[in-house]
């Protein structure tokens, strides 16, 4: 799936001041062991996370988009699968020598390579954009602050970026100082970034980067591979009844397993298209499952033209990234030791219209339970509203392992997700009563 940044620690202003303690509070449903929902969804993360990499035009990407596929089909939904083109790139070589050192990077989108032989030049470290004219022709490394990176065009990595390209380096390095001290992946544009290599390094490979600076010694810059046109693909689905719509959507793509990033969306995503089939025989639905979401939401784009006409759409639900992911230890040595609550590091967007439904029937439900507005280029959410979808609301946070390798199964669990589901569920029940 963007930088949240902004939408996660931003104030939520007026719009989320509407004092909580007002508010009748919503039964939680338990969420046991042998729970029928929680061993559903549980076993549909645990689906989605055996398909390995989603990157976007990649097997798993495919292969998880068939899957999704099959099952709006077996709910009812007529099912089209339609592709369209995305950026790869294969890599060769890809690291950052400094002295004996070989230090992994990884290759940022949209791809520039190095000459075979690499880029030889002097470290240049940037820990504020104020440092950025002493890059010139050299390797300027972007240490960025620490925070839950996400894109390169949005927060930091872009405020860097802004300063650093116009004084001309050989090269850049993105330091993604994060939660977990490893490589953050970085959601892109479509049009490289700048006009030469951009690779990123983990926090934790920095110390011989600092060591070489502060020594004066050169550092070599390697990235080959080959780029090329790969296909990723949307699933479009609609069950057509009665003149009224209710609209469904989530990514399916990301930076590799992305269990916890978006394992939980799709996994609410095929709950509540199932659940909707059955619970509202008199609307039509309309559901999407997207890829390239890591390419500026690429597949999304091409979707939304596809969809039902906006003033006969009731409520369009997105359910964005991180939804329910477990949360961990950050202090007394106790490095990501995973807990068994959720990550608070979520936000609840909704249009205005949606604020009191949200407001109930998220309550206590730590990060959802105080709803803002909808932020531009933070998920899909801004351009659905863009097409006039008004009454429309979505869930999404940057847990601690978003965009890193090792988001896999064990950052999830069914129990965590159950009631984020049981919240969604509310605010569509309470939308559809009111309108019907």
């Amino acid at each position: 799936m963007v930088d949240r940044r902004g939408l996660l620690t931003g104030a939520a202003g007026a719009f989320g001041a509407t004092a909580l303690a007002s508010l009748p509070a919503v039964p939680a449903m338990g969420a046991g062991p042998s729970h029928p929902l929680r061993e559903r969804l549980q076993a549909d993360m645990e689906a989605y996370a055996a398909f390995g990499s989603k990157l976007s035009g990649s097997k798993g990407d495919r292969d998880s988009a068939r899957w999704v596929g099959k099952r709006l089909s077996a709910a009812g939904f007529d099912v089209r699968l339609t592709e369209f083109d995305v950026p790869t790139f294969a890599p060769g070589v890809a690291e950052l020598s400094v002295g004996e050192a070989r230090l992994p990077v990884m290759p940022q989108p949209i791809v520039i390579t190095t000459p075979r032989a690499g880029i030889e030049a002097a470290l240049c470290l940037v820990r504020d954009p104020v440092e950025a004219p002493s890059v010139r022709d050299k390797i300027a490394v972007l240490i960025l602050p620490y925070d839950r990176h996400a894109a390169l065009f949005r927060g930091s990595a872009a405020t860097f970026l802004k300063a650093v390209v116009p004084h001309a380096p050989a090269a850049i390095i993105i330091v993604t100082t994060g939660p977990t001290g490893k490589i953050i992946a970085l959601n892109a544009k479509l049009e490289p970034a700048a006009r030469v290599p951009i690779a990123l390094l983990a926090p934790d490979d920095l110390p011989p980067v600092i060591k070489a600076a502060a020594a004066g010694r050169p550092a070599r810059l390697t990235v080959t591979g080959t780029s090329s046109v790969g296909q990723s693909s949307n699933i479009v689905a609609s069950r057509k009844a009665g003149s009224k719509w209710l609209a469904f959507s989530t990514p399916r793509s990301g930076w590799g397993i992305c269990a916890g990033e978006r394992g939980p969306g799709i996994a609410a995503f095929l709950e509540f298209c199932h659940w909707a089939a059955v619970r509202f025989p008199s609307h039509s639905l309309f559901a999407i499952c997207t890829g390239g979401h890591e390419l500026d939401f690429v597949g999304t784009h091409h979707a939304l033209s596809e969809g039902p006409p906006a003033t006969d759409t009731l409520l369009w639900t997105h359910l964005g990234a991180g939804l329910a992911t477990r949360d961990a230890f950050e202090v007394l040595g106790r490095r990501n030791e995973l807990l068994s609550s959720a990550d608070p590091q979520r936000a609840m967007m909704c249009s205005p219209s949606l604020l009191q439904d949200v407001l109930r029937a998220f309550q206590g439900q730590a990060g959802y339970e105080q709803p803002i507005e909808v932020v531009g280029g933070a998920g899909e959410l801004s351009s659905i509203i863009d097409r006039g979808y008004t009454n429309a609301f979505a869930g999404l946070g940057i847990h601690r392992w978003c965009h890193v390798a090792d988001d896999t199964i064990d950052k999830v669990d069914g129990g965590l997700l159950l009631p984020v589901v049981e919240g969604h569920r509310a605010v569509i029940e309470a939308v559809v009563g009111r309108m019907a």
